[in-house]
């Protein structure tokens, strides 16, 4: 009872802080997750299926990782002068709401969001959302300019903030390869059999793997470099370069039509 305690109040505290550094980013994501368990129980009354998977899982996934990544951008955010980072936080709610808006109201339609051009209100649409990301990579490569003018954080956890953005950027690339590719399976069109939840496929490439792993480098390296390596930039840097090869690694794996598992 007093451990359950304990984590009660430990949760009670990260809140006040996370919506004391960014109300805004703080409630934005605040509600993306109440988005999640509200399309979770329409999931599980409409079984309509898209692609082999129920079609509501896509936009189950983006509100949990809009979520997830609004709550870490409140949280290093807050290390940047505030002028400028209420600027980047309404760019970051504008841009990934609206993405959100789309595919889960293609998603309600029984449509793709991505990758699709059937009708020119669907390629429209698919080309709002690629504008949307575009906005917001350039708003985490601001973030990373004015990370580089930082020195009043220990300097592991400064650089693995630093390199987490930088390993960010680079799975947000990928969608270009997504986009040559015209899909995130590489060796049988989107839908193959794919693993619980995050539909990677099973017999053939995904570049989805890499793209995953990279996006998170963001939650990943700081976390490790406050537990673990708060003061020492060797070792953050040693860590950042293992996951940057991991990522790296499951996009040839993808390119080359293997299965991640």
């Amino acid at each position: 009872m007093f451990m359950l305690f304990l984590e009660k109040n430990a949760a009670s505290i990260f809140m006040g802080k996370l919506f004391w550094r960014n109300r805004l980013l703080a409630y934005f994501g605040a509600v993306n997750f109440m988005v999640f368990g509200l399309l979770l129980m329409i999931a599980l009354l409409d079984h309509r299926t898209f692609l082999g998977v129920n079609l509501w899982i896509k936009p189950l996934k983006f509100s949990l990782s809009i979520g997830v990544f609004s709550w870490t951008m409140a949280w290093l955010l807050h290390y940047l002068p505030q002028k400028k980072v209420r600027l980047m936080a309404w760019g970051i709610v504008v841009v990934l709401g609206l993405e959100q808006l789309i595919i889960t109201f293609q998603a309600a339609l029984g449509k793709a969001s991505h990758f699709n051009e059937s009708t020119l209100f669907d390629g429209v649409l698919f080309g709002v959302m690629g504008v949307a990301i575009v906005i917001n990579t350039l708003i985490i490569f601001w973030a990373f300019l004015l990370f580089l003018k930082r020195d009043q954080l220990p300097k592991g956890y400064l650089w693995s903030i630093r390199l987490g953005l930088v390993i960010f950027l680079f799975a947000g690339l990928e969608g270009v390869i997504m986009i040559a590719v015209g899909g995130h399976t590489v060796g049988a069109p989107d839908g193959a059999e794919g693993i619980f939840f995050f539909n990677w496929a099973r017999k053939y490439g995904d570049l989805r793997v890499s793209h995953f792993l990279g996006l998170h480098a963001i939650q990943i390296l700081p976390l490790f470099a406050w537990n673990f390596s708060r003061h020492k930039v060797r070792l953050v840097a040693v860590f950042a370069l293992i996951y940057f090869l991991l990522s790296a690694g499951t996009l040839w794996q993808a390119l080359a039509g293997m299965p991640f598992i």
